[in-house]
């Protein structure tokens, strides 16, 4: 769950929030286990929530989100799309459109889907991703996590990463797990045998555990072909 790491996005210095710690406890990103939900992306997908008229932070976890995929190595639209889900109804299209325009790059532009659901279907979205957030109507600013989800094309969540953390290899790995053997390199792929993500930090790491289960495999793989190859030495000797 990212809490800890969560930045609540309801204030515009200096302003006091007037929420109470009910509502607070509330913001949060835990996904249930199995979460999915159909953003129409149809590819490997890292969705934001953001407030379009935000001018606060919202921008700068977009802003922060295409740098981090600029840098990952992977090629938008065939590697992985963007969802930008707006959290508030009354935005519009305007606002959202020239959000995105000044903080994306041309080509992240061309594979980012914006959102803006209505209330109803943006209650779904939230339930489905187990993402909390809450309107501070005294100084209408929304609390909510500045996280990233990472889904698969299918829709289904695999990761949930903290939006001014992650690494951009952590990024890479974890587009590179929802690609399913699609997006990456063998070595990305061959990365994540040995790589653990903890959920905690939102950061892969090498898990002993992991590489212990490789070298066992491997072990055990190399003593079955060498009895394999023995065995079948020994029945040629018996044909002659």
């Amino acid at each position: 769950m990212i809490r800890a790491l969560a930045l609540l996005l309801i204030l515009a210095a200096p302003a006091q929030a007037a929420l109470t710690q009910a509502e607070l406890d509330r913001v949060a990103a835990a996904p249930p286990p199995g979460a999915r939900v159909d953003l129409g992306t149809a590819r490997p997908t890292v969705a934001v929530f953001v407030d379009f008229d935000c001018g606060a932070l919202c921008d700068a976890i977009l802003a922060q989100t295409g740098e981090t995929l600029m840098q990952s190595g992977l090629t938008p639209g065939r590697d992985f799309g963007i969802a930008a889900i707006g959290i508030d109804p009354r935005d519009t299209r305007q606002a959202a459109e020239t959000m995105v325009a000044a903080q994306l790059p041309e080509e992240l532009r061309a594979v980012t889907r914006i959102l803006m659901p209505g209330a109803d279907r943006l209650a779904e979205i939230t339930n489905a991703l187990g993402y909390g957030f809450v309107h501070d109507a005294e100084n209408d600013r929304f609390a909510h996590p500045a996280a990233r989800y990472v889904l698969t094309a299918g829709g289904e969540v695999t990761r949930v990463l903290p939006a001014f953390r992650a690494d951009p290899g952590d990024l890479r790995l974890a587009l590179v797990e929802a690609g399913q053997g699609q997006a990456g390199s063998f070595a990305d792929r061959l990365a994540l045998l040995c790589y653990g993500f903890d959920a905690e930090s939102g950061r892969y790491s090498l898990a002993i555990t992991r590489i212990l289960t490789m070298l066992s495999l491997g072990f055990a793989l190399l003593l079955g072909g060498a009895i394999a190859a023995l065995l079948i030495r020994e029945r040629r000797r018996g044909w002659r």
